[in-house]
């Protein structure tokens, strides 16, 4: 038989004895098969045949695919190359192995899927050589079982990004693998039930420190150091005074600095990104970063005699000065721990000085150990935070899945002790696969009889014993002569050559001379250079490097070495250290006891060639690995065992369903694969019955309920028609004949034509004036006086202000000014005091304030006297800084603003909004806030310290003290900040501030009106701010904050040399300045309130300035006391049945204190000792006088409560003291729970009961603490249910049983009862028909069954039913800022409430349109949630929803007339303002031409203004593409190209042109990314209706487009968005953006749209139904 070869091209003719022993080729050899059993020629050469076929083929995997209970074995070909083998299509899920080719994915689903089945760890082993493609196997498992685990968070990502981090840290080149692990790796992945990843934890081994400082030829370090110097910007390069790789000894002392296949500056890009997303900070980063540049620096340091060397010395000492820096260690210091070498003797300590060659190894050592720790100091970070989830459930159930990369087996010319113990893993690993294919396999069929041949294997059992099982083993000697101090490598050496010269597996030294010897290992005989065995093992660090470390200021040095610097004397404790072996010998064997515990999976990595060449295939190199790896011997016991087991009871469970009859037969016998495949057939077929029947059942209550609401909304149609007013009467609307309706509805549609404005969107001033002014008054400013108020006012007080003459100049006089608003006195008024009347009528008489903002206003409109605009634009904004306008008037305020001059229209909108954010003032403004405004600066004041520090900060006018105290905070690093407050002082008075919300300018305006009194000018007030410790805890502790401390310590010596403080009896008495006040203001507000003080005998009503702080301050003092103290509340009188009974609470722990206390008002109730803090309630009483209340006599009360017996089911007034249901007494949590909320049931204010309450707290809160448990505990719902019942039960209190029906209303809403109490609970309302309340309880019991809500009562239904109403209406505002209000219930769903919006709206379809929450912080898309489950503020007024359209799927301009106007337009036309389209000049100036005539409503004669409007005309970024003349002409000339269109048909118009446009509908998100240097930093995101897309925001064009088909995961944490593109291993984008939940939302709306659209909506359903209520 002639065979041909490929590298001679020829034919090569046999010999006449090889021909007769010749025979033809198996047909599976000839293709080769994916399944080696299945090979006709089983033997060594088939196999081989069989790899080389599929290698040429490009199919690099192989095996026996049989799935057994021992372990299933894939042989994976290292192919050198990138090949499409794992995109979204190759996903495994679902399918059994063997049913299709083998696959890594295969393996890996098989994990996932035997997790799943048979709830038991999986492990899977990556064995190889060096190269082979250990990790990469890895990396794709860990990519595949995070995309098929069913749950896209941030978790999976961040175990994912691990990866890069790990890699970049403990990888390399070597000669055999560009990307070599220096470390081994075991990455255990956990899983919850449900089968989604809880966590993970890296395990790592043995990392080769060495490589930091020694690299082989050909080889690099580790990838960090050129990924650093290769990606840092100049800036961060020159603040560690780097350079490029080649100038580092460190290296290149491999001689290759360049890695083909790798860009190191992308690579760094990705690490960056992955810190970020394990939350690492910039500052930890940076640190990092900065140890790894004095890593380089030392290495360029090099050594002399005892000495630097002369020559080079100031570039040496220029290395050695920023290695020190950045170690953070003065110089001296870190020169001694490198060229000195401390002893400690029986007596002292003895120091040597070290050679050069000494002093090398010790800086080698110390960059060693630094690298090291920082190594397990990053895998510790990691594990901290993929690890979380797992440590805080520790108590549940999870399974896990283990990865085990580890180092292959390594030969080099030179092996030293780091490849012992490298190749002593792989004998472990070896001798695992050989127990677990062969010997148990073996073992189990003789335990069961079956006739079997044993096969004999290749074992590796005496290997193991040489290392480290027998007596005086290798490794054991090696750690004996450690220990010694005076061993040598070449006394261990001659030790282990007369001990183990007899033994087969040893090779002795060739002679005395001879430092090697050899390991006949299962891969082959290694030989081993005993050189450096001893100091590597022994991994000391010598005390002077401990004691330099603590030294150090650097923190990330300290948290490394955090163990070494907790134990200093180590020094003296040498023998106690654990050697390097001995670690490393007990980290195996927890690895190993993690495997046994595991069913275990193998992927046998093979290389096929030396070269890393994609094409080679070395017949020699595979065969070797072919039989060290046992293959041949695994295909065989495969072929001839018994992979598949079942005991016969299991496998009757499990394929049960394929009967068709109830007899069994046990003889049938099938293939695993095959019966799995037939049950989930007969499955499947069974699940599409029940699915059928149930959506059927669906359809059907959908039509019913759809007609119904039709018919509904028929009949309530011409309710909608008629004025609020006329609903009151029912009977009067039912008596209108048709011809009235008719008649009435026409004439609405007449007069909502006749309206007189018609830009809803615009808030001019002209349009608040036809809205607001009263008689013909005009917007724009007149030279009379007026003669009556612009606004109409209820109190004639507030018709005489007149601003007009603060616009004249201050010798101007007029001679009808009105009483009160003139000069009074003989000369002018000053400017400030002009301001103070204005002002001051404002802020004493809040209804006069819109009046003055629109009388400045209406002065300043078309006003050409540029003198008298800007006192009145002055005027303007002290009013603003002073007091905000209202509701009605602060849209159209700030759209005046921001039309404003340049200067002072942002200026006062900043002011308007400090204003509206902080409060309105209680003073005047004073002369230095009047200068600022004129000036339109900040203002500059000096705080003070008691230690004599001054600080010039900067204010404005609504600035508070608790401002001014954080800043200063944040300057001193005061982290204590309670009680400290700020001060002002003037003429030896001081009063306090302060920490909160009082304005610093208030303070500052009494100090000028003081210093005004005494006839002083007000810029003269020597006023002073300080900051000073006003209240203390009881608990306080000085050695909290250092710096509070001193500043404490420097008041006191203060105090007391001032005699601030009074010394009595050796203790401190009252503080003397806090008495100190100023006059109160001149204006007649009234302030403050009173404070209701509970004592154990007695009640005070206290009248205090400023009650609610001083019921907050008590309040946490009371509250920080009960944590912190142990005490007792009684809960039985003395002497009655039962006995003393107490109830101890303490902040930790339960503790009964029975100590007998003689007080006279607690002695004769009780027995034992009683703390019971009774807190504070804050209210506003009208007598303000102090009253005395005489206490209760308790003893009484509790007298006559005892007389009677507790009845369980009648109202009561005092707490449970377990709950009423027995399901939930064994349960301590729950039952704490159940008594707390009847507590809150009993002390609802003004709900139910009069029992006494720790503090005054809403209804809302209240709610919320009862019902908000039992929607997350199913078991507490009953419960609450009984109780609300039993408070309703011969209660006698009209209004107690009132407030309970409202909160069985609410409960009725939330969720049903169990069918047990069900029946009870019904048969109870159906008692109560007079109740109005009852019926409609039942009706809301009905509808809840369909869906019960996850979340308490919304704050709208708490609201309403306190107003005895149970209609609820919500606002909803649309784009072009309409809002009307629609009526919602407690199971209004989102798509029941978008439904009705568009039927009212008379919109085409509610499709593609959604409900969005805006708040002060940002916009929420609702997304099939629940309202309440993205952060529902508790009050209306913080609030507004939206509903605007959200899918831009088939929407053509034009079509939908409704929809154009009132969403397409007002959404699409600031989009295109701020730049976001990419678009030609011609159609900007169309658009801009189409605004025009939008906004001016084609009023021709506004042609001038264009210049003025070219803001909102063009975008903003290309305004400066044409001059305004230019712009002026084009868009006159398309205007009039325009000529007969009104403004609606313009906005058609509009959203025709930009329809044309790949991103019209696009939302935009700008993002910052480091992860792709071809990218711009600062990215603009655009997510369309096909796919996401990459623009560059400056020249606006498309990088790239991604279909949402590529996009194959998304995850979010915080600010960063990452997303995986193309395959499962293709690529990852990650950005960062304060939007990022709002673009996953976008992203999952867009992707479940088009996935409704792929698949069919009648078979695949995504149920939606969010309650708008919650």
């Amino acid at each position: 038989l002639d065979l041909k070869s490929k590298k001679m091209n020829c034919k090569r003719v046999l010999k006449a004895d090889q021909q007769a022993s010749a025979r033809p080729m198996h047909a599976t050899s000839v293709e080769g098969v994916d399944d080696m059993i299945q090979l006709g020629d089983l033997s060594e050469a088939g196999l081989l045949r069989n790899l080389l076929v599929r290698h040429r083929k490009g199919l690099i995997y192989v095996g026996p695919r049989t799935h057994t209970y021992t372990g299933s074995v894939l042989v994976a070909v290292n192919p050198y190359k990138d090949l499409p083998l794992y995109t979204q299509e190759q996903l495994y899920h679902g399918q059994k192995l063997g049913e299709l080719p083998p696959h890594v994915f295969a393996i890996a689903d098989t994990c996932y899927y035997n997790l799943k089945r048979y709830d038991t760890d999986q492990c899977c082993i990556i064995s190889g050589e060096s190269g082979a493609g250990k990790t990469e196997s890895s990396k794709l498992i860990l990519q595949y079982l995070a995309a098929i685990s069913g749950r896209r968070s941030n978790l999976e990502q961040q175990i994912l990004e691990s990866n890069p981090i790990l890699e970049a840290f403990g990888n390399a080149k070597t000669i055999r693998n560009d990307n070599s692990s220096r470390f081994g790796k075991y990455l255990e992945i956990s899983f919850n039930q449900d089968g989604a990843i809880e966590g993970a934890r890296v395990e790592q081994y043995l990392l080769e420190k060495c490589r930091v400082c020694h690299q082989a030829e050909a080889e690099r370090n580790f990838h960090i150091f050129y990924c650093m110097l290769a990606g840092l910007t100049a800036e961060q390069k020159k603040k560690l005074s780097l350079k490029d790789a080649k100038a580092y000894k460190f290296l290149t002392r491999g001689g290759s600095i360049v890695c083909n296949g790798r860009d190191d500056a992308k690579d760094f890009g990705r690490i960056g990104s992955a810190l970020k997303v394990l939350t690492f900070r910039e500052s930890q980063s940076w640190e990092i970063y900065k140890l790894l540049a004095a890593i380089l620096h030392l290495g360029n340091i090099s050594f002399e005699g005892k000495a630097f060397l002369l020559e080079g010395l100031l570039e040496r000492l220029k290395h050695f000065s920023l290695a020190s820096s950045m170690l953070e260690v003065p110089a001296d210091v870190l020169e001694k721990s490198m060229t000195q070498r401390s002893f400690l003797t029986n007596r002292e300590t003895v120091t040597k000085p070290l050679n050069k060659e000494q002093a090398a190894d010790c800086r080698d050592a110390l960059v060693k150990a630094v690298y090291n720790k920082m190594f397990l100091w990053i895998v510790g970070k990691i594990n901290g935070i993929i690890g979380k989830a797992v440590k805080e459930d520790s108590g549940s159930s999870h399974r896990s899945i283990g990865l085990l990369d580890i180092f292959g087996f390594e030969n080099f010319l030179i092996n030293s002790f780091e490849q012992l113990c490298i190749n002593l893993a792989n004998e472990k690993l070896q001798q695992f696969f050989v127990v677990n294919i062969f010997e148990l396999e073996q073992k189990e069929y003789l335990r069961q009889g079956v006739v079997w041949d044993n096969i004999t294997f290749s074992d590796n059992k005496p290997t193991l014993e040489l290392l480290v099982s027998k007596p005086c083993n290798l490794l054991a000697m090696i750690d004996e002569e450690s220990q010694f101090p005076k061993g040598t490598d070449s006394t261990m050496l001659y030790k282990m050559n007369q001990q183990h010269k007899e033994n087969k597996g040893y090779v002795s030294s060739k002679n005395e001379h001879d430092s090697q010897f050899g390991i006949k290992h299962f891969a082959g005989q290694v030989f081993y250079d005993s050189n450096g065995f001893l100091e590597k093992n022994r991994d000391a660090i010598s005390s002077n490097i401990i004691m330099m470390i603590s030294i150090s200021k650097n923190k990330l040095l300290h948290d490394i070495f955090k163990s070494e610097l907790s134990n200093k004397g180590a020094m003296g404790d040498k023998k106690q250290m654990p050697t390097l072996s001995g670690q490393f010998r007990r980290s195996l064997e927890s690895l190993m006891k993690a495997l046994d515990a595991c069913q275990p999976f193998f992927i046998r990595c093979f290389k096929p060639n030396k070269d890393k060449n994609s094409e080679g295939f070395d017949r020699e190199l595979c065969m070797v690995q072919l039989r060290y790896s046992g293959m041949m011997d695994t295909v065989r016991i495969r072929k001839l065992g018994f992979p598949i087991r079942h005991t016969f009871k299991d496998f009757m469970f499990r394929y049960r369903v394929l009967l068709n009859t109830a007899v069994c037969d046990p003889k049938k016998d099938a293939h695993d694969s095959i019966l799995e495949q037939a049950r989930e057939l007969a499955l499947a077929k069974v699940v599409l019955i029940i699915q059928r029947v149930m959506f059927g059942l669906h359809d059907r209550y959908c039509i019913l309920e759809h007609t119904h609401s039709e018919r509904e909304s028929q009949r309530s149609s011409y309710r909608w028609q008629i004025p609020m007013g006329d609903l009151v009467c029912e009977g009067a609307r039912d008596r209108l004949s048709v011809e009235e309706k008719e008649k009435k509805k026409k004439k609405k549609e007449e007069e909502e034509e006749e309206e007189p404005f018609k830009e809803d969107k615009e808030f001019s001033f002209q349009k608040f004036c036809s809205l607001h002014f009263q008689g013909d008054a005009s917007h724009t400013h007149i030279s009379q006086r007026l003669r009556e108020p612009l606004l109409a006012h209820q109190d004639e007080r507030d018709s005489l202000v007149n601003v007009k003459w603060m616009f004249q100049p201050e010798d101007a006089r007029e001679e009808d000014v009105l009483i009160g608003e003139g000069p009074t006195l003989d000369r002018p008024l000053t400017p400030l005091e002009k301001l103070h009347i204005i002002v001051g009528y404002g802020l004493s008489r809040p209804g006069i304030r819109d009046e003055i903002f629109c009388q400045i206003l209406k002065q300043l409109m078309g006003n050409g006297d540029k003198e008298v605009c800007l006192r009145g634009w002055t005027l303007l904004s002290m009013c603003l800084s002073s007091f905000p306008p209202s509701q009605i008037l602060i849209k159209y305020l700030e759209n005046f603003l921001r039309r404003g001059p340049k200067g002072y229209a942002a200026y006062c909108a900043d002011r308007l909004r400090r204003t509206v954010a902080n409060g309105e003032r209680e003073e005047v403004p004073c002369e230095m806030e009047l200068q600022a405004t004129e000036s339109k600066k900040p203002m500059d004041v000096t705080v003070s310290l008691m230690d004599g520090r001054k600080f010039t900060l900067q204010v404005d006018a609504a600035c508070t003290s608790g401002e001014v105290l954080r800043e200063v905070a944040q300057k001193i690093n005061l982290t204590d900040t309670y009680g400290f407050s700020l001060y002002i002082s003037i003429m030896e008075k001081r009063w306090s501030l302060g920490s909160s919300g009082k304005h610093v300018m208030d303070s500052v305006s009494q100090c000028e009106h003081a210093v005004r009194q005494q006839g002083s000018e007000e810029s003269r007030a020597p006023w002073q701010l300080w900051v000073r410790k006003e209240m203390f805890t009881p608990w306080h502790d000085c050695a909290v904050d250092p710096v509070s401390t001193e500043l404490i310590y420097r008041q006191v010596l203060l105090g007391l040399k001032a005699e601030e403080y009074v010394l009595t009896s050796g203790s401190v008495g009252p503080y003397r300045g806090s008495n100190l006040r100023l006059p109160p203001p001149s204006d007649s507000r009234p302030v403050g309130g009173c404070l209701r003080l509970s004592t154990f005998q007695d009640e005070f009503v206290l009248r205090c300035a400023e009650a609610a702080e001083a019921a907050k301050m008590i309040q946490t003092n009371l509250e920080g006391l009960r944590q912190r103290s142990q005490y007792a509340v009684a809960m039985q009188e003395l002497g009655q049945p039962g006995g003393a009974r107490t109830h101890a609470r303490t902040h930790a722990r339960t503790h009964t204190h029975t100590e007998s206390h003689t007080h006279t008002h607690i002695h004769t109730l009780y027995s034992v000792m009683v703390l019971f803090l009774r807190l504070l309630e804050c209210e506003s009483l009208c007598d303000l006088s102090l009253t005395r209340t005489a206490g209760k006599d308790l003893n009484r009360v509790g007298a006559t409560q005892l007389a009677f017996r507790e009845r369980l089911w009648v109202t009561s007034k005092e707490p449970l003291k377990q709950p009423l249901l027995r399901t939930l007494t064994n349960n301590s949590e729950l039952s704490t729970i159940a008594c707390n909320a009847f507590v809150d049931i009993l002390s609802i204010t003004p709900y139910m009961g009069d029992y006494p309450i720790k503090h005054a707290r809403s209804p809302m809160e209240l709610t919320d603490q009862i019902f908000g448990p039992a929607t997350q505990h199913p078991a507490l719902q009953d419960e609450i249910y009984c109780q609300i019942m039993k408070q309703m039960t011969n209660n006698r209190n009209r209004v107690s049983m009132e407030l309970g029906w409202q909160l069985l209303w609410l409960c009725t809403g939330l969720f049903p009862p169990s069918n047990s109490l069900a029946k009870h609970a019904h048969r109870f309302l159906k008692s109560r028909p007079r109740d109005p309340l009852a019926s409609d309880c039942l009706k809301r019991l009905q509808n809840i069954l369909r869906s019960p809500r996850q979340h308490p009562p919304h704050y709208a239904e708490v609201d309403a039913i306190h107003r005895n109403s149970t209609q609820i209406y919500h606002k909803v505002t649309f784009p072009n800022e309409a809002d009307e209000l629609f009526e919602v219930t407690s199971t209004t769903t989102i798509r029941d409430l978008c439904s009705t919006i568009a039927t009212q709206l008379n919109l085409s379809s509610p499709d593609g349109y959604g409900l969005f929450m805006k708040t002060a912080v940002k916009v929420s898309v609702v997304l099939g949630d629940i309202l309440k489950h993205v952060d529902f503020p508790a009050t209306p007024s913080a609030f507004l929803v939206f509903f605007m359209r959200k899918l831009w799927f088939n929407v053509i301009p034009g079509r939908d007339l409704t929809a154009d106007l009132t969403f397409h337009y007002p959404q699409e036309m600031p989009r295109y303002l701020r730049g976001y389209h990419n678009c030609s000049r011609e159609d900007m100036i169309e658009l801009a031409a189409l605004l025009f005539r939008i906004q001016t409503d084609s009023d021709r004669s506004q042609f001038v203004m264009i210049p003025r409007m070219l803001k909102e005309l063009v975008p903003d970024d290309q305004i400066d593409l044409m001059s305004s003349d230019e712009w002026k002409k084009n868009i006159i000339s398309s205007y009039n190209q325009q000529m007969g269109i009104t403004a609606d048909e313009a906005r058609v118009n509009f959203l025709k042109v930009i329809s044309s446009w790949p991103t019209f509908g696009c939302t935009f998100f700008e993002v910052k990314q480091t992860c792709e240097p071809s990218y711009p930093t600062n990215m603009r995101i655009a997510i369309s209706k096909v796919g996401v897309s990459f623009i560059d925001p400056k020249t606006k064009e498309l990088l790239v487009m991604h279909p949402f088909g590529k996009i194959t995961d998304w995850q979010t944490d915080n600010h960063h968005f990452h997303m995986s593109i193309g395959g499962l291993v293709q690529g990852t984008f990650s950005c960062e953006t304060p939007l990022v939940n709002t673009a996953l939302s976008s992203l999952c709306l867009v992707l479940m749209k088009k996935q409704d659209e792929s698949e069919h909506y009648n078979t695949r359903r995504i149920y939606i139904h969010p309650v708008i209520m919650d």
